[in-house]
C-alpha cells in the first residue's frame, strides 16, 4: 500500500474545510470557469462520490475481476441537485463517508490491493489503483477550490 495512502486520504476533507473557512460563503456558487462545479457542487460531489468509491472497492474486494459500473458526473450532479445543497450538511457527509473508506482500506491486506477489475473506460484496474485515485481527485478539486483565494490573497 502507498504509505501516504490513508494520511492523504483522510487530509482531504481536513483540507477542504480549512479553504471553505476562508473562502467568503458569497463565493459558494460563483462559478470561475463555466466548465466545472462551484464550491457549493464540489462538496456535494464529493460528499455523493465518496460512497460510489468506497462500493466499487467493497465490489472489487469481494468479487475480483468483476465490472464496475460508471455514471455520468454532469448527469448526476443535475439529478442530485448539488447546486441546492447544504454545504456544512454535504462535508460533514464528506468527512464521515471518508471515515469510513479509510477504515474499510485499513482492514485490508497487500493482497486485497492488487486485486483487479474491469472499468469499461479504463480498461484494467487494480484495487489499488482506485484507492489511490481517490487521492487525485481530492487533489484535483482541492486545487479548483484554492483558487477562489487568489482574491483573497491580493
Amino acid at each position: 500500500m502507498n504509505p501516504y495512502l490513508l494520511k492523504g486520504l483522510l487530509s482531504g476533507p481536513v483540507a477542504m474545510e480549512r479553504l471553505l473557512g476562508v473562502i467568503p460563503v458569497s463565493a459558494y456558487d460563483e462559478a470561475l470557469n463555466p466548465e466545472r462545479f462551484t464550491i457549493r457542487e464540489v462538496v456535494a460531489h464529493l460528499a455523493d462520490w465518496e460512497p460510489i468509491f468506497l462500493a466499487r472497492m467493497r465490489l472489487v474486494n469481494e468479487n475480483p475481476g468483476t465490472s464496475i459500473q460508471v455514471y455520468d458526473e454532469g448527469e448526476r450532479a443535475m439529478a442530485q441537485n448539488y447546486g441546492q445543497s447544504d454545504i456544512a450538511e454535504r462535508l460533514a457527509e464528506f468527512q464521515a463517508q471518508r471515515q469510513r473508506t479509510v477504515a474499510f482500506l485499513s482492514g485490508l491486506s497487500p493482497e486485497d490491493f492488487d486485486k483487479p477489475y474491469e472499468h469499461p473506460e479504463n480498461g484494467t484496474m487494480r484495487l489499488a489503483d482506485q484507492a489511490n485515485m481517490l487521492l487525485g481527485h481530492d487533489l484535483y478539486h482541492i486545487e479548483q477550490i484554492a483558487a477562489y483565494l487568489s482574491p483573497i490573497l491580493e
